[in-house]
């Protein structure tokens, strides 16, 4: 099972970008993070490239992402931020 740790831009557009009713859905996203891997094709993780590698996204929605990054020797995933779309793309 794997740490959750929540970087302080996480959790400042977590408030600003999450509706309430969205935020079961990161609970659910973040539920499955700590069983890293596996995953449902649905929510599309996969690691950035460019300016953004080695960090990963998952779909919260068709446009917000969850940014973060795995420890893996560690078992540690950084929750870093929550993106839209076109701010990653």
């Amino acid at each position: 099972m794997y740490k959750l740790v929540f970087d302080k831009n996480f959790l400042k557009h977590m408030k600003k970008r999450v509706s309430k009713k969205l935020k079961i859905k990161v609970d659910n996203i973040l539920d499955r993070l700590e069983q890293w891997p596996p995953f449902e094709k649905k929510y599309n993780v996969h690691q950035l490239h460019w300016e953004y590698f080695p960090y990963y996204s998952i779909n919260l929605t068709g446009d917000i992402r969850i940014v973060f990054d795995i420890d893996k020797k560690r078992k540690i995933i950084y929750l870093l931020d929550i993106w839209t779309h076109s701010q990653l793309y």
